[in-house]
């Protein structure tokens, strides 16, 4: 009896430390923008959450000019999202929150080299599920059209 416990002991304390968050790109090129991870506080099923997003722009890019991520149902965001780049500086941006669309334009462009991080700070968990999927798609410098980059996942511990 006394293994069994143990077994279970140390089963959920492996268990604990598997990571909560995906974040993976359908596009993974020197070249083209990606997503690095995602990450989400606090980790356990709370009513209203941070999302996280880092998204990498290579230096063989074009410049990023606009960024969009689509919400999935069960969530709402409000209009209370920041943007730093690499050394943690504020960037300014156009933030519109428009149904389950988040639309970032940036007023000049994010140039190559740039690794951007997206804080979701006031996210409201109304729906059941233990993972959201959050669609990402970027507009870059001279083109006309949102490319999808990827998609990042966010799931809660019970």
């Amino acid at each position: 009896m006394k293994r069994l416990i143990q077994a279970a002991a140390l089963t959920l304390t492996i268990a604990s430390f598997s990571s909560t968050v995906y974040g993976y790109s359908q596009i993974k090129s020197k070249n083209f923008p990606y997503i690095v991870g995602a990450d989400q506080f606090p980790k356990t099923r709370a009513r209203v959450v941070r999302d996280s997003l880092r998204l990498k722009i290579p230096s063989y890019s074009r410049a990023l000019s606009r960024l969009t991520i689509t919400v999935p149902n069960g969530l709402t965001v409000r209009n209370d999202i920041t943007i730093s780049d690499q050394s943690n500086q504020k960037l300014n941006a156009k933030i519109t929150v428009k149904d389950k669309t988040i639309t970032i334009a940036f007023p000049g462009q994010i140039a190559p080299g740039t690794e951007l991080k997206i804080d979701l700070n006031r996210v409201l968990i109304s729906g059941i599920s233990n993972g959201w999927l959050f669609p990402v798609s970027v507009r870059l410098l001279g083109l006309n059209a949102d490319i999808p980059i990827g998609v990042f996942r966010l799931q809660l511990v019970f």
